[in-house]
This record gives C-alpha cells, structure tokens and sequence, in this order.
C-alpha cells in the first residue's frame, strides 16, 4: 500500500482577500516535497519489480520472476524456450537449465552430459534434451547415481533412466554403489529425445525417452545367482532376487541363462524375482552342485 499521504496539505490555504502568514505556504510545500519523494521512492520500486510487457523508458526488460509463486492463474498460448548446446557436441558439455527448457545440438562424439542452474528444491524442474546423432558410434553419458549404505540413491539419475533403450552402465544400484549411465543410439536411429526432471534442485534426476520405446531392443542384464561354498558342497545361490531398489512388478530381466520377473516391491529383504514358470526362489530350493 502506498504510504503517500495528502492530509497534511490544507487546501484552503492562502484564504482569499486575507493577509495569510507565510508559514501556511512554508507547510504545503514541505508536505508536497515529502510526499513527492515518497512517490518517486514507489514508482522506482515498482519499475524494479513489475512484470511489464516492453520495456519502460530507460530500462530493459527483465521479467524474471525469482521463483516467486504465482497462483490459480488461467493461462493460453504459454511457449518453451530453445537453446542450442552446439552443432558439433562431444567431451563434456554443461546444460544450463535456466537457459532453455528446451535444449538441443548434434551429437559428433563421446559427450559426458552435466546440468546446472535447475529449480530450487521443493519445485519440480524439467528441461527437454533433443540430440540429433552425426556420429552412430558416440556414447553419451549421464551423470553417475550413487547409492549410500541402505541402498538408497543419494546422487545422480534414478533406476528410469535403466530402462532407457540401449542403456548402459558399469555396475547395478545396490549397498554404497556408484555406477555410470550411458545410452548409444539405436542403430538407424539420429534423434534422441529425452525429459530430464529433478524436484531437488538436482541431486537426483528421472529420465524419460520422450520419442524412443523403454528397452524396446533388450532387457536388463542382471546376475541372479552365483555358485558358493557351503558345508563342503556348491550351492547355487539366489544372490539377486530380492532385487534392487526400483524394482517394482511386472518389471523382467535376465541374467543370459533364464527370464526373470519381478513380483513385488523391492523392500531390501523379501525375495520379489523368479524364474518365469519356476516361482520365487530361496537357498533350500538349490541342492549341491556336482
């Protein structure tokens, strides 16, 4: 609210056809200067804070709302921004979110992809990667996720971007784990197109293919058991079916021998994947190996 206040002006002064004593004129000006400062004071204020549609004279325009919340609004015709990483991209390249929420450039090599400048956290974020591919060869890499002593993701892409066609990676989430994400592209294939959303401020990330199926060439490699020795005899061991954090049912993987799928939550403890036809299985299912 404007602080400007006229009260203090007598607009009957001077009286007419009076000797009026001077001090009146003195007052009303003193009261006009004042509240004249106060004006200019607001009016500079609200030039720094509007939201205009051109610029004011003398200014440029910068409507940059600073994360300010603007509610129940009916909004049409609202447009992305576009910016462009390069038309030649490979090493490492840095996608400043605040810069376009969409962003796009040719892929010509190996290209390790960082993100900065995202929302802050407690506000979702998103910004839309369009990659034409020059080079079929190139990898392109994600961050890396890291996983703490619970097996829980402190850093990095989520269990999504594993089921990105032609992903990649180093190793599998798990207990103090951290491992790469990377995607080449499908043979035939010079776009890839991907949603890249954080809701804290970029610690961690989902990724979604936005004009590619998820895993439409293969499934996900994984090891479901290992031969260990117990008592003088080998034992097949279920070392992989009670999952990694992610796994949710109905989800499939293999490990080049047999078809798993999972059939429940992953919850650190219960065994959740099972051959297909062959149920959920447990030590005491496996006898010794010859």
């Amino acid at each position: 609210m404007s602080t400007i206040n006229t009260n203090p002006i007598n607009v009957n002064y001077p009286v007419p056809g009076v000797n009026n004593n001077s001090q009146g004129f003195r007052d009303n000006f003193a009261s006009i200067v004042t509240n004249l400062n106060t004006a200019g004071t607001e009016i500079t204020d609200l030039q720094n804070k509007v939201v205009v549609k051109q610029a004011l004279i003398g200014t440029t325009v910068n409507n940059d709302m600073a994360n300010t919340l603007i509610s129940n609004a009916s909004t049409r015709s609202f447009r992305a921004t576009t910016y462009n990483l390069g038309n030649a991209i490979s090493g490492t390249v840095l996608v400043n979110v605040s810069l376009g929420d969409v962003q796009y450039g040719t892929i010509a090599g190996n290209t390790i992809v960082n993100f900065g400048s995202w929302a802050p956290t407690g506000t979702q974020s998103n910004v839309q990667l369009n990659l034409t591919i020059a080079n079929s060869a190139a990898t392109v890499f994600f961050p890396s996720s890291s996983y703490n002593s619970s097996a829980i993701l402190t850093n990095g892409p989520s269990t999504s971007i594993r089921i990105l066609e032609n992903y990649g990676s180093n190793a599998s989430p798990g207990v103090n784990v951290s491992h790469s994400n990377q995607v080449t592209p499908p043979a035939g294939v010079n776009q890839l197109q991907y949603t890249v959303s954080t809701i804290n401020c970029g610690t961690t990330l989902d990724v979604y293919p936005l004009n590619r199926n998820q895993i439409t060439s293969r499934l996900e490699l994984r090891t479901m058991y290992e031969v260990q020795a117990l008592g003088g005899d080998y034992y097949k061991v279920p070392v992989g079916m009670k999952g990694q954090p992610g796994d949710s049912a109905g989800a499939i993987c293999t490990d080049g021998s047999f078809v798993y799928i999972c059939v429940a939550t992953y919850d650190g403890s219960s065994n959740i994947w099972g051959s297909i036809g062959g149920g959920i299985y447990g030590l005491s299912n496996v006898g010794p190996l010859t």
